[in-house]
């Protein structure tokens, strides 16, 4: 009985022993160097994207999108990820265990229009929007992003600013056809402003001959005398 109790004992002790060298071990964890790889939206490798860690400088992603942080200690760290074109990613991590390995993924102004343009295709007006305003961030004055911004605006029934962002693109001198004739229809469909509608039709004409709209012009032009 009493060498069953004794056994019971040492087990118990082993038992406390072994935890407290757990407990131990996890704080005492060596600073270990961190893997981790940097992907865009399309699950694409993401080369060049220059990385911070807890506020001072770190690595930069090879080719294939690798980095190693070196000597992270075990615990919480704050990582932010910065490319050219692409989102700021700042992210909050948990480094404990040394076989971790951490997967970023990043997204370019060309992926937002992109999926902005795969949102206004299937009528989902507030995901293009959101896509949208974060391209914005990026490079507000591409004339791409703001004929998608028009297009959303116009779909949503927000006619005048349809209009103000088209009036940018041909202010920043990107004169395509097309902004004249979108311009044009909301004008003359939407805004009731047959002046303008015949001054953008005209400007339309210029670059591009076209049969049809020289019609409508000259229809337009008679119902303004009238």
């Amino acid at each position: 009985m009493k060498t069953r109790e004794a056994l019971c004992v040492c087990a118990a002790l082993l038992l406390v022993t072994c935890a407290t060298q757990g407990k131990r071990g996890e704080i005492s964890f060596p600073p270990a160097p961190l893997y981790g790889m940097v992907y865009d939206a399309d699950n694409q490798p993401c080369a060049g994207v220059q990385l911070g860690v807890d506020g001072a400088a770190g690595p930069q992603t090879d080719i294939r999108g690798r980095f190693i942080i070196p000597e992270l200690s075990r615990g919480g760290h704050t990582i932010i990820a910065n490319k050219s074109g692409y989102e700021t990613l700042l992210i909050s991590i948990s480094f404990l265990n040394r076989t971790d390995v951490l997967h970023l993924h990043m997204t370019s102004f060309g992926q937002l229009l992109a999926m902005a343009e795969k949102s206004l295709g299937e009528q989902r007006w507030a995901d293009a929007e959101g896509f949208l305003g974060r391209a914005e961030k990026l490079n507000p004055e591409d004339a791409v992003l703001r004929y998608l911004l028009a297009i959303n605006a116009y779909k949503t029934g927000a006619f005048s600013r349809a209009a103000g962002y088209l009036a940018a693109i041909l202010a920043s001198g990107n004169a395509a056809p097309s902004v004249y004739l979108f311009l044009a229809d909301i004008c003359e469909i939407n805004l009731g402003d047959r002046g303008k509608a015949v001054s953008h039709l005209e400007s339309y004409l210029k670059l591009r001959p076209d049969p049809a709209v020289e019609k409508r012009l000259e229809e337009l032009k008679g119902r303004a005398e009238r």
